[in-house]
């Protein structure tokens, strides 16, 4: 868990820090993300490191907590422009992720599954992630009307399904960007027989 100390750094400090991580996490076709190049590039001790980190997997939140919240906003903006149609909302995630947006290269870094860190990204996913509420946080911009749902957890069902898909076709881009077009077409075919599904 990211500590205290960490978020009492001065800005400057608490900046320098987020960027050499992000630098760090771009190289991740060459090397692995390691503790020695944060605090050497950082300009930090082993011992700062530690009382701002417990592990290396506060590396990855560090990156994420900030993606995430970038994603949960662009969803919300999407959602509020379409009317609260969330069966829309992969194919723009899709869009975004395999684009030129500067805005997006680290979570498109950090979701290719050729990078040299995803077995450490993997974990943090596995074991720390989930406690984001994704659902919470979007369930107010959605419609629910035209979803036939019983209750929240078939809602939840419904957008881990998707966030599996799009993160089946953004690996399949990750190591083939060739075939950007062809895991567009199979996403968008999934989502909406999942939206007739729901619909039915």
């Amino acid at each position: 868990m990211i500590k205290r100390t960490f978020y009492n750094l001065p800005p400057e400090k608490r900046e320098k820090i987020i960027d050499v991580t992000r630098k760090e996490f771009r190289k991740g076709h060459k090397k692995k993300i390691t503790i020695n190049s944060v605090i050497k590039n950082a300009g930090i001790s082993r011992g700062s490191f530690y009382q701002y980190f417990d592990d290396k997997l506060d590396l990855v939140e560090l990156m994420t907590s900030d993606m995430v919240d970038k994603m949960v906003s662009f969803i919300k903006s999407e959602l509020i422009l379409n009317g609260g149609d969330v069966f829309e909302i992969p194919i723009k995630i899709f869009d975004v992720m395999t684009s030129e947006d500067k805005a997006y290269n680290d979570m498109i870094a950090m979701t290719d599954r050729a990078n040299l860190n995803s077995d450490l990204i993997a974990e943090y996913m596995q074991y720390r992630f989930h406690e984001y509420d994704f659902v919470g946080k979007l369930a107010p911009y959605v419609n629910h009307n035209n979803l036939n749902l019983k209750n929240e957890e078939n809602f939840k069902y419904v957008i881990f399904m998707m966030e599996d898909a799009i993160k089946s076709a953004m690996a399949a881009v990750a190591k083939n960007p060739k075939s950007k077009d062809k895991e567009r077409e199979i996403l968008y075919k999934k989502v909406m027989l999942l939206k007739r599904a729901v619909r039915a």
